[in-house]
């Protein structure tokens, strides 16, 4: 008994040896780009950023998969940078298609939020 249970567990620990990694996600485009997929895809952003939802160009995700957002600069009352000259980074951002979803991913942070109702997949070669 205590042979078969032995065989049985190494049986499994093999086949789970064996099963295939799942695909990591592709880059890729927008295929029936929109302002209602365009809004969604703001929002995501948005929430990714932890702020108001973003402003996003027309052609976004529609020619390259990755887009780049600079973070406004805070100022005084008179205009004057409060940061000085520091500048902060750009943040960018990459859609993604896995298993016929799509994803936006914060490059950055590497957190990805689904988008329900878009369409994409990866670019042509």
């Amino acid at each position: 008994m205590r042979e078969t249970l032995l065989i049985i567990i190494a049986l499994f620990i093999l086949s789970s040896c064996l099963a295939p990694l799942p695909l990591p996600p592709a880059e890729a485009l927008l295929t029936q780009p929109s302002a209602e997929s365009r809004k969604i895809i703001e929002n995501a952003i948005g929430e990714l950023l932890n702020s108001q939802p973003i402003k996003l160009a027309d052609n976004a995700f529609t020619e390259q998969s990755t887009v780049i957002i600079e973070r406004i600069q805070s100022k005084d009352s008179r205009g004057k940078l409060l940061n000085g000259r520091e500048v902060d980074q750009a943040d960018t951002f990459s859609l993604l298609s896995r298993d016929s979803n799509c994803y936006v991913r914060h490059d950055q942070s590497g957190t990805t939020k689904l988008l329900v109702n878009i369409s994409c997949e990866p670019p042509e070669l």
